[in-house]
């Protein structure tokens, strides 16, 4: 399957081919099955926090944050295409009805356009874009309908080639435009009161840096930052050598023009690299679009800080365990290590030591990444979802995507029934060991648990394949405390229509 061009070519781009030939066979061979594993629930791997509990982790948070190197880490480099999908729907299809929307109005996107007609105006770039209509002066305004296409035509010329992060999706009570990365740099200013801001690390798309630059310029001056220290941003890409080659129904590479191999991008799991590049003790991960604009955004900031204070506290007795297995070895009083594990990682753990020491299976247990995740409660939302998975060091809590489920197989189907919330991406990790040192995190990630799936290009049917998930098989050998969130702390865009709200 690789020629000896396709070496060259390989070579010439630092690529291994090794790993080439390896992505090939998952392609061919299909998805690894999950198995062994049931869904966690509240009082059974998910903890619901009472108001003693919630004020606890919020104490902690204030005393011990200080403690720690902290840091904000938010995948942006999504574009806006996908949120305005029934916009682009209802432009073609007025197209094949001559702009005739009443006929466009009998489509399955009719309930969705009528909701759109009545409340335009809801919309918090309405005032920027009915601007701008006014100032064309090509636009045609002489009917409602007619008036209704060169608006939604307006908005997608205006936005089609955004980064979702800089759509504007909220307005203030002085009509001012804000984005959901302003609304994150907010936030990570809110996280911060206590010493600084949080450093606010984003993955964006290298052709979206100096649209960023400008809307972090306009914050300062909006936020009333001007002469003030800067706001600690970084950037970073996702890095072009883990894009992923593809086939298609013939088994055969997808080729460029050049003939060369061609490659996409490798899904979010690529982002591992990025995370891994990062200079904190402790980050908090969340999704760009799940995010209100200042104080409409407290539960959120609260229950960050809370996830935040859980991870701080369990840390520090899990790292008073490390350093006396380090210093003890085959001396150190086990019981308390494996109540620890019991407590907060595997109720049913048992202390096999078939080939190593006790003392070493306890230190290989603790010594490894730690993240404390929300989980909501699922109510119709799609999205990965909380899983017991069996291991060989026992049961671990797990994140674990619908792609990787087959609903045919009775312990999947049994699995997703039984499913009681799912994740929306708030969560904190830690990232640095009890001696202070970075864990390299590609030692805990399930290389099996790549993703692979069918798509559609130039209308060729292709098979794609990702990385394992940034927070699922990416972090699968991670220890993972799962905490119940109020469902008021997500509130995602996946379409225009949520801009309505």
């Amino acid at each position: 399957m690789i020629a000896e061009e396709d070496y060259k070519q390989l070579q010439a781009s630092g690529r291994s081919t090794e790993l080439i030939q390896r992505q090939y066979e998952f392609l061919t061979g299909g998805q690894s099955l999950i198995s062994e594993i049931r869904p966690a629930q509240p009082g059974d791997g998910i903890l619901c926090l009472d108001e003693k509990q919630v004020q606890q982790n919020l104490d902690d948070f204030d005393n011990r944050a200080d403690r720690k190197r902290w840091m904000k880490f938010v995948p942006a480099s999504g574009a806006a295409s996908r949120m305005f999908a029934p916009l682009y729907a209802f432009l073609e299809a007025a197209k094949q009805t001559d702009l005739n929307t009443s006929e466009v109005e009998e489509t399955s996107e009719a309930m969705l356009l009528n909701q759109l007609k009545k409340e335009l105006k809801k919309l918090p770039f309405f005032g920027s874009i009915y601007a701008k209509l006014n100032e064309d002066e090509k636009a045609q305004l002489e009917t409602q309908e007619v008036y209704f296409i060169n608006f939604i035509q307006k908005i997608v010329s205006q936005f089609e080639n955004y980064p979702k992060g800089l759509i504007p999706f909220f307005n203030d009570e002085k009509g001012q435009e804000w984005t959901p990365f302003e609304a994150q740099l907010i936030e990570a200013i809110e996280l911060g009161k206590q010493k600084s801001t949080v450093p606010l690390h984003l993955t964006i798309d290298k052709n979206h840096r100096e649209l960023f630059d400008k809307t972090l310029q306009s914050f300062q001056e909006k936020f009333g930052l001007q002469g003030q220290n800067p706001l600690l941003v970084e950037y970073s890409h996702q890095h072009r050598l883990t894009d992923t080659p593809f086939i298609d129904e013939k088994k055969q590479w997808v080729r460029d023009d050049k003939g060369a191999i061609a490659f996409r991008k490798g899904g979010h799991g690529a982002l591992l690299e990025n995370l891994n590049h990062l200079d904190a003790d402790c980050i908090w991960i969340k999704n760009i679009d799940n995010i209100l604009l200042g104080q409409s955004n407290a539960a959120g900031e609260k229950w960050m800080k809370i996830l935040a204070g859980k991870l701080l506290t369990i840390q520090e007795a899990l790292f008073e365990h490390l350093d006396t297995l380090e210093q003890q070895k085959s001396n150190t009083d086990l019981r308390p290590i494996i109540d620890f594990i019991q407590t907060h990682f595997d109720p049913d753990f048992n202390l096999k030591s078939e080939s190593k020491m006790s003392h070493e299976v306890l230190f290989d247990y603790l010594h490894r990444p730690l993240r404390v995740c929300g989980m909501i409660p699922n109510k119709g939302a799609v999205g990965g979802g909380p899983f017991w998975k069996k291991k060989l060091r026992g049961q671990s809590l797990q994140i674990i995507e619908g792609v990787e489920l087959d609903s045919t197989l009775k312990e999947h189907s049994e699995a997703i029934v039984g499913s009681t919330h799912f994740n929306p991406v708030m969560m904190v990790c830690g990232i640095t060991d009890h001696r202070g040192e970075k864990f390299s995190l590609y030692d805990f990630r399930d290389e099996k648990r790549f993703m692979v799936s069918k798509k559609t290009t130039k209308d060729q049917p292709i098979t794609i394949l990702e990385w394992p998930g940034l927070w699922n098989g990416g972090m699968a050998e991670w220890n993972s405390i799962f905490i119940e969130l109020p469902p008021e702390t997500f509130n995602p865009v996946k379409s225009v229509m949520d801009l309505l709200r």
